[in-house]
Parts: structure tokens; sequence; C-alpha cells
């Protein structure tokens, strides 16, 4: 087969790029979240928009993004694994999982490339080391993106990532909430548990109930509206007054409203001419500079690294990772005060080593502030700002 040529792609912020993604090569696309590369993947290798390719194949597989669950990745890969003479695209297929899942599924993907052109979006590390060309998008988000700006093999990569310094002061308590269900989820004599005012990991391969422990202690802290009928089955909480509140945040869409964007969704849309409306989070506080109402609003999403994302940016283009991250951010504006739990799945998904740290070091802000965040993660790079892990 002969190698995909393509030529001047510039769809979204991608700036004219030219590559060639070569059959019987695994090609890795990687580079901070925002800077092209799923534009480059999904928008231009298959939807051809805004760009020249010659030597197109006449079969197309995609993995795509809509798939956030990682068992269901997982087995959309192995059903693809007899493909031959085929263009396959694959989105984040390693987030969520094991290291041990990692690299047992980065080698089924560089089999695939045997008899195909393989190209995986992807920030775990597992992967790299089996990646004939990894395209390095950047150098930075959003406008200051866009660019391929190296190609390297998997190992050269290797030798580029960043070593993070993590000197924080690690967090010890022996305060603990635990609750007991009759039943949940179809498990009986079900019994979940949190050290409060640590950062708590729960850990485990795809389908092992991650998902379903944070569920659970979620419902049995609630408070609000309804709560007593989500708590079905709950049999006793000890310690419960321990804290105010839960506060869950998931990767769903932030709003079903098609005309939300993120100056909309924060509430300041009304402090802004229509022109104005275009800048960057990280433009809007060097202009804003001195409105505390503008700045307290978009500080957090300064420094929980979306500062790339434009006000005018409409809230259904946000990855889910960025979902998720946006959530944080307006949560912390309302200054809800200490002794709540933040319970999130799979918060570092889609993020580089540069921002998970920017991500763990916020959660671990919370928790210095007399707050609790209980995490799904397995991502190495996390795991190594936590302070409890508990495996299933």
């Amino acid at each position: 087969m002969n190698n995909i040529i393509i030529k001047n792609a510039h769809v979204n912020n991608l700036k004219n790029i030219n590559a060639e993604i070569e059959f019987n090569k695994l090609t890795i696309l990687v580079g901070p979240s925002g800077s092209g590369k799923s534009s480059f993947a999904f928008d231009t290798l298959i939807k051809k928009e805004k760009c020249e390719i010659i030597n197109y194949p006449e079969s197309i597989k995609s993995i795509s993004q809509r798939i956030s669950s990682t068992g269901e990745k997982l087995d959309a890969i192995l059903k693809i694994s007899d493909v031959e003479n085929s263009l396959i695209i694959i989105d984040e297929p390693l987030a969520g999982t094991t290291r041990e899942e990692a690299i047992k599924f980065s080698k089924i993907i560089k089999k695939l490339a045997d008899k195909n052109a393989v190209v995986v979006v992807e920030h775990r590390s597992e992967i790299f080391e089996f990646a004939d060309t990894i395209f390095v998008f950047g150098p930075e988000s959003g406008p200051n993106g866009g660019e391929l700006i190296n190609k390297l093999t998997g190992v050269e990569y290797l030798n580029t990532l960043p070593k993070i310094d993590i000197t924080r002061k690690k967090n010890i308590s022996n305060k603990r909430i635990t609750a007991l269900y009759r039943e949940f989820a179809g498990i009986n004599d079900y019994k979940v548990e949190i050290t409060l005012n640590t950062i708590t990991a729960i850990t485990g391969p795809s389908k092992s109930g991650k998902s379903t422990y944070l569920d659970a202690i979620f419902r049995s802290l609630d408070k609000s509206v309804g709560a007593s009928e989500r708590r079905k089955g709950l049999i006793e909480v000890k310690n419960k007054n321990y804290i105010r509140r839960p506060h869950i945040i998931d990767a769903s869409p932030v709003t079903k409203n098609s005309k939300s964007t993120v100056a909309t969704y924060y509430g300041i849309s009304k402090f802004f001419k229509d022109k104005d409306m275009n800048i960057t989070v990280k433009e809007a506080l060097n202009i804003y500079a001195n409105d505390n109402l503008i700045t307290r609003r978009l500080i957090h999403l300064n420094d929980i690294g979306l500062d790339y994302l434009k006000l005018s940016q409409p809230s259904y283009t946000l990855s889910g990772g960025e979902c998720q991250r946006i959530k944080l951010a307006k949560l912390l504006c309302k200054k809800l005060g200490d002794r709540s739990v933040y319970i999130f799945d799979n918060p570092v998904r889609g993020l580089g080593t540069i921002n998970i740290s920017k991500v763990m070091i916020m959660f671990d802000n919370l928790v210095k502030n007399n707050n609790t965040v209980l995490i799904a993660e397995n991502d190495p790079t996390a795991l190594e700002f936590v302070d409890k892990i508990i495996e299933l």
C-alpha cells in the first residue's frame, strides 16, 4: 500500500500541516490538550476537511472520541484485530487502563499496524515504546497550537518527556466515612469507605467497579432533593457529620443548549462586547486584570490548564476531559468552603504530564483547605500525587 500523504491541513486550529502516514507502521499523535491532535486525526484524516490527501485508502476504521467507556473501547479494538489494508484511527485507547492493560493493548495495537496504517491519539507513555513514529503537535493549545513541531521515533520521544518534581507535603488523616448497602448495583452487602482530607484513588482494571464505588460513596453522602430515593438499600453511614456535601463531577457535556459557550456557561458574556468574545481565557485575564469579577470567574480555568479556550467556543465542542475540568473550575468559583467531598471519574483523561500535574495540584490544594478528593484513576502520573490507593 502507498503511504498516505496529507497536504495543507488547516481545519480548526491546524496551521497548514503537511505529513505522511506510513502503512505497516504505528503512528502516535501527542501534544497538549487542544493542540490539534484530534483535529488532525478525525477532521483531517477521516472527514478530509480543508486539506488535500493523496493515496487515500478505500477502507477506514475509526474507534472514535464518542466511546468514553474504557471497556467498550478495548472491545472495539479487539473486534478489528483481523482488519487489513485499512487506515485505522483510535482515540485514547489506553485512557482509564491499568499499566498491565495498557501494555497488553499497546501490543495488540502494534500488531494491527503489521497490516494497516494505524494512527492513535494517546498520552499514556506505555504505548510510546511500540510506536514507529510520533507526531508532536503544539507548541501550546488552541490558537497557540496547531503546528506539527516534531517527528520522532517512540524511543526518542520517551527521552524527551519531562520529569515531574512532586514536592508536596503528603496528606495524612485518620478520619473515615464508611457506608454499607444491603444491595448496590447488584452486589449484596456492599461496603465502601473514604479517608477524609486526602486524595484517594480507586484503581483497578476495566469493569472492576471503580465507577460503582464512586457512585456508592456519593449516594451515601448526598443531601440534595431526592437523595432518600437514591439511597435505597443503604443500611448505615458512619461519620457522615464530618462533611457538608459531596460533589460528583463527570465527563458529560456541560449543557444541552447548542447556543452555550464558555462565556455563557460562566455567566460572564454580558460583560463583553461581541467583538471581545473571540479572545482566549488567558487573553481575557490580561485585558481585564483589574476586573475582580471576571478574574475570579476565569482564574481557575487558567490554573487548571484551560487558558487556551476561547470565550466564544461552543460548549458542545469541549472534550470529556475539558468538561470535567470546566465543571470543577466553575464549582470553585462559588467559594463553597471546606468539608466537601469532590468525586471524579477519570479526571486526567486526555491530558499530558504537565496538565495532569496541574489538575492534581489543584486537588491537593482542595484537600489542604479541609476538603476531600476521591478519584477513579489508573494513570501512573496522577497516582504519584495521591495519598491513598484502593485497589479493586
